[in-house]
């Protein structure tokens, strides 16, 4: 039996509203559109800040402050190093006057005052000889005394014929013999005395004792070295200087004297007019103050060997020394450091003659300039 195929019914196209599942989750999807177009929106704003802060703390420091001064023209003149000694305007071998044993000799480094004693020799002997001679003196005074009246006797009996007239010139005779003894006899006290009160060696200046010559306990006889005192606060530089330079050079000048790799301003002293022979060369004296050099240093005097001209110069301190070159800083309008390679010249106080690219008027940086870079901003202040 042919049973009949069931149909499946058409559903129906409904026009009936969405479901409230379905409008649910329309509405979460617009939600979360909307909120993440509102953090893209807010996101830079929000880094805005925290960008500048970065952007504060990347800003380079302010320029630093240097120092500066002019490069300008000034009248120097060319100079030339005369080599040197520093010596000590007293330098003395003290000697002995008198013979005797040593008692006594200053320590080596001993600072004295004129007239301080350094050494002394023993009294002993010395006293010894004073005391005799005084008893001579005293001796030979009174038969002088008695002399003269006797003399003065006989020449009284004479008038009277009462003696011969030889015994009346053997009582002058004797009398003139007995005031030469005693004179003779007031020299050799006098001697005894001067010896006596020379036992003690003293010095002539103030100084340093820098060495003994002769110990404690030794024998010193007259004209032997004893100590060698030093005037060390009285010191000056000895250079020879050519002929030809000296003419440039005259008393009381300042001069710059380099000891020890330190530069000191000195005057001349003297200048000695007589030159040598052989070396053509006249003695210049510098004195130096109390303590800028140690008796024996080697020295060097700059001194002009030219009659002055006109120079650029710029302050000392603005020079850079360097291993390759010596530089100076430069700063221009905009306040930026500029470096340059120079040469150096005559100098003269605190002043340095340069050649190179700098010109009168221009700025030079005296001090700051160790640790900067060519090209660097700086904040400028007159020195």
């Amino acid at each position: 039996m042919n049973m009949p195929r069931p149909r499946l019914a058409a559903l129906p196209i409904s026009n009936a509203p969405p479901s409230k599942h379905f409008r649910l989750w329309s509405v979460i999807a617009l939600s979360v559109i909307v909120v993440a177009a509102i953090g893209m929106f807010l996101l830079p704003r929000q880094s805005a800040p925290a960008a500048a802060k970065s952007t504060v703390a990347a800003a380079a420091p302010p320029p630093p402050t240097v120092s500066i001064a002019l490069a300008q023209v000034v009248r120097l003149a060319p100079k030339i190093g005369l080599p040197g000694t520093v010596v000590a305007r007293n330098d003395s071998h003290l000697a002995a006057e008198v013979s005797g044993r040593v008692a006594s000799v200053a320590e080596v480094g001993t600072i004295v005052k004129q007239g301080d004693r350094v050494a002394q020799i023993d009294l002993s002997v010395a006293g010894m000889q004073l005391a005799s001679d005084k008893a001579n003196v005293t001796r030979l005074a009174a038969q002088l005394r008695y002399d003269r009246d006797q003399a003065a006797r006989m020449d009284n009996l004479f008038s009277q014929s009462a003696i011969a007239k030889s015994t009346r010139d053997q009582a002058a005779s004797t009398r003139d013999m007995d005031a030469a003894a005693l004179a003779q006899a007031q020299e050799a006290l006098r001697k005894s005395q001067y010896q006596f009160d020379h036992s003690d060696i003293r010095a002539p200046f103030p100084g340093r004792v820098v060495a003994r010559l002769i110990n404690k306990g030794e024998y010193a006889a007259p004209g032997k070295d004893i100590v060698r005192l030093v005037d060390i606060d009285s010191i000056e530089v000895k250079a020879q200087a050519p002929i030809d330079t000296a003419r440039y050079i005259r008393e009381g000048m300042p001069v710059t004297v380099e000891i020890g790799g330190r530069k000191v301003v000195a005057t001349v002293r003297a200048i000695v007019p007589v030159g040598d022979e052989i070396s053509r060369t006249v003695e210049v004296r510098v004195a130096l103050k109390p303590g800028q050099a140690y008796v024996g240093d080697a020295a060097k005097v700059l001194v002009p060997s030219a009659e002055p001209r006109d120079v650029l110069a710029v302050p000392r301190d603005a020079l850079l020394l360097r291993e390759d070159n010596t530089y100076v800083f430069k700063v221009d309008t905009k306040n930026v450091a500029t470096r340059v390679a120079i040469e150096t010249g005559t100098e003269e106080g605190s002043m340095v003659e340069v050649h190179g690219p700098v010109k009168a008027g221009e700025r030079v940086i005296v001090r700051g300039a160790e640790q900067l870079e060519p090209g660097q901003k700086v904040h400028p202040r007159v020195s």
